[in-house]
This record gives structure tokens, C-alpha cells and sequence, in this order.
């Protein structure tokens, strides 16, 4: 299980993310994201191959920000089975509604709405990558609202399978 930490040494990026009175916010804590190293380089990889770096593209912007400012780098080895990695399949919860739901976390080529395969350059995508099982994200709506998620559960994790190369 990761440990929470007080709001005092993430970054800039999370704090903004967390659009909340401050009253909720004196008690909510921060769990870090915690990244392969693969996955950091992969995601990395993706604005090298892109025209003018991805810069276009506030997803891929954000997604590299977070994970060089705001997530901790571990081996593959060493990554927590409770921890939402790339191509891993999960169930979470909209804290508002209630809904669950089920996905694949891709990248983008891999992405199929039918397959339930969502991109982690997608909102939630975004907010899944790095958090662990019973962890709270913000996910930014399209009308800019932002929605609570909870990781309830990680179905595969293909480092807990021992696939570190996938």
C-alpha cells in the first residue's frame, strides 16, 4: 500500500488538479503515483515521436508532467501489484454517481471503446496510471467540472504476472 503524505511536497500540476474548498482540503491527503520505469520512458517516448513534441496535445502535455514532476520511478520488479501500470485491467468507481467501471489502460494505438481499452492520454486514463487499489483521483470533465474516482480494484497487473517487457 502506498503511504498518504500531507499536501507539502507534490507538485505544482496535482495541486491545481484538486479544485476544492479549502476547509475539504485540510483533510484530504495525497497518494503518490507510483510509475514504472518503462511506462516513464515509453510516455516519454510518445511526445519525441509526435510533431513538435505533442505540444498540441494538452493530454500528452499533462500526462509527461505528471509523471516527471509527480510520480516516484520504481523497476518494474519493484512495482506494488496494487498499482494501477500500463495494460493493466481495472475497476473504478465516479465517487458522485456511483457508477463502476471496468477498462484497460493503453496507449493510444492500443485504444478500443468497444474493448473497453481507454488511452492513458484520456482523462481517466490519466488519473488511473500510477494510483493504487482504494486511492481518490480527479479526473477533469470535458465542461471542465472536476469528478472524483476511486480505484476499487486491479483485475491484471502484467508486472504482478511477471511480464516486465510488455
Amino acid at each position: 500500500m502506498a503511504r498518504r503524505l500531507p499536501f507539502h511536497g507534490i507538485g505544482i500540476r496535482a495541486m491545481r488538479a484538486m479544485r476544492r474548498p479549502a476547509k475539504e482540503n485540510a483533510m484530504m491527503y495525497y497518494t503518490p503515483l507510483v510509475v514504472t520505469e518503462l511506462d516513464a520512458a515509453r510516455i516519454r517516448e510518445l511526445g519525441h515521436r509526435l510533431p513538435d513534441g505533442g505540444r498540441g496535445l494538452p493530454g500528452l502535455r499533462d500526462l509527461v508532467e505528471q509523471v516527471e514532476t509527480d510520480a516516484e520511478i520504481v523497476p518494474g520488479p519493484r512495482v506494488s501489484p496494487d498499482v494501477v501500470t500500463m495494460n493493466s485491467t481495472v475497476s473504478f468507481k465516479d465517487e458522485q454517481t456511483g457508477l463502476a467501471s471496468r477498462v484497460t489502460l493503453t496507449y493510444p494505438a492500443e485504444m478500443s471503446i468497444a474493448e473497453r481499452r481507454i488511452s492513458v492520454l484520456s482523462p481517466v486514463g490519466r488519473a488511473l496510471l500510477g494510483r493504487t487499489v482504494g486511492a481518490v483521483a480527479e479526473v477533469e470533465l470535458p465542461d471542465g467540472s472536476p469528478r472524483a474516482i476511486r480505484v476499487l480494484e486491479i483485475h491484471y497487473q502484467p508486472e504482478a504476472s511477471g511480464d516486465f517487457n510488455r
